[in-house]
């Protein structure tokens, strides 16, 4: 994604009314929605994010981080969807990603049970509106109009 492939996608969000973008770290158990992302960097913390639907039933795990002094959200254990921005170092683009897991252990059934439909949902909307808007590039690259004109411009897509 470029810029403008971002802008788009926040937009996309925005507008299902259940999106709200969390960063990866934070100094209290009570993670804080973003309203803009930060300009990309190489610094993890303006590159990955969490995108979380709050009406999914499921609460969002935390765990505090002894050696950084931070929160971080338990990805496996939390209905969100992890989201790595992509970025440009000398015109060559690295990719970004959306991933989820589909599963989380349940405690009271001491087993691993699936993350509630409204997840799958909702991560599937997320999906479909990816494969509807960018070009697939492999199995599971998509490239989103900007990012393909950054090509087209001499960049190279990694």
């Amino acid at each position: 994604m470029s810029r403008d492939d971002e802008d788009e996608f926040l937009k996309f969000l925005r507008s299902t009314g259940n999106s709200v973008i969390l960063p990866a770290n934070s100094p209290t158990s009570g993670f804080t929605s973003l309203d803009m992302l930060p300009e990309a960097s190489q610094d993890e913390a303006t590159r990955r994010f969490w995108l979380q639907n709050p009406s999914v039933n499921l609460p969002v795990v935390t765990e505090f981080d002894r050696e950084k002094g931070y929160y971080l959200i338990n990805g496996f254990q939390s209905p969100v969807i992890e989201f790595l921005r992509s970025l440009t170092v000398s015109k060559i683009m690295l990719p970004g990603r959306l991933e989820a897991d589909m599963t989380y252990f349940d405690d009271d059934k001491g087993d691993i049970v699936s993350k509630p439909v409204e997840f799958r949902n909702w991560f599937d909307l997320i999906e479909g509106w990816i494969r509807k808007n960018y070009r697939q590039l492999t199995i599971w690259t998509y490239a989103g109009p900007g990012a393909e004109k950054s090509r087209e411009e001499g960049g190279l897509l990694h």
